[in-house]
């Protein structure tokens, strides 16, 4: 018989219970994981429609800026007056260089919008990704953690034999007296025999484990009644008067 065996069986009990939740916390975290994985995926569909929406309000304004040009340079030729000979050789000229600050006017807001505003959009985009990834880690949150384990205390065999050894004596009317009714013994074998002619065992006591040698009382009986005697139904034997010993194997 185990000492410990009653703290052992609970911390064994806390034991199967921290397995549990551990198990528990540990599908929480995956089905927050998977989750995870779905917002990755949305925010990565997110991402790369509002670079494309930004990549297509780009080729919008450039597209506007090309038809400002087309209107520029139709309106010059529209007012072009041919020079026939006789003019000044600067005749034309105001008109062209208005032509042509027109058209870099026009140039310079299609490389604004086109150019600087596509940079802002895709850093903008790139900042609500990485916001919103951070956000779905925070959510995450940490892995579960199993902790310290229970520790089981040892064995202790011998400490439940002496405690056994302790009760049985108890019962006794004096010193070396102890229940040896067969009726109290399981797992019984005869291991030998004394000087004396008396049978020696082996044996348990019902409802332990622990291993004695002695006699059995109803062998002693027929020998010497007078080393037998009875405690609550039970047959007890007075080793102080045979030659065999009430021991713990």
């Amino acid at each position: 018989m185990d000492a410990n065996a009653g703290i052992r069986a609970q911390q064994k009990q806390r034991a199967r219970e921290k397995d549990a939740t551990f198990a528990q916390e540990k599908l929480k975290f995956f089905n927050k994981e998977v989750s995870f994985e779905k917002t990755l995926d949305r925010n990565t569909i997110g991402y790369t429609r509002d670079i494309s929406d930004a990549y297509v309000q780009a080729l919008y304004t450039q597209g506007k800026g090309r038809k400002q040009v087309e209107n520029v340079v139709r309106t010059y030729f529209a007012g072009k007056k041919v020079n026939e000979g006789g003019r000044s050789t600067r005749f034309g000229v105001k008109d062209y260089k208005n032509l042509l600050n027109k058209r870099a006017e026009v140039d310079s807001i299609v490389d604004n919008l086109y150019g600087r505003n596509m940079a802002y959009a895709q850093e903008l985009g790139r900042r609500r990704f990485m916001s919103a990834n951070a956000q779905g880690r925070e959510q995450l949150g940490l892995p579960a953690s199993y902790g310290a384990p229970v520790m089981l205390s040892p064995t202790n065999r011998l400490g439940g034999a002496l405690s056994i050894l302790s009760s049985v004596a108890s019962i006794g009317t004096s010193f070396g007296i102890f229940p040896s009714d067969i009726k109290a013994k399981e797992n019984i074998e005869q291991v030998g025999v004394s000087p004396q002619g008396y049978k020696i065992y082996e044996f348990n006591y019902k409802g332990g484990d622990v291993r004695f040698r002695g006699a059995m009382a109803q062998d002693v009986l027929k020998k010497n009644p007078m080393a037998v005697g009875i405690d609550q139904n039970y047959l007890t034997v007075d080793y102080s008067k045979i030659d065999v010993n009430m021991e713990v194997v």
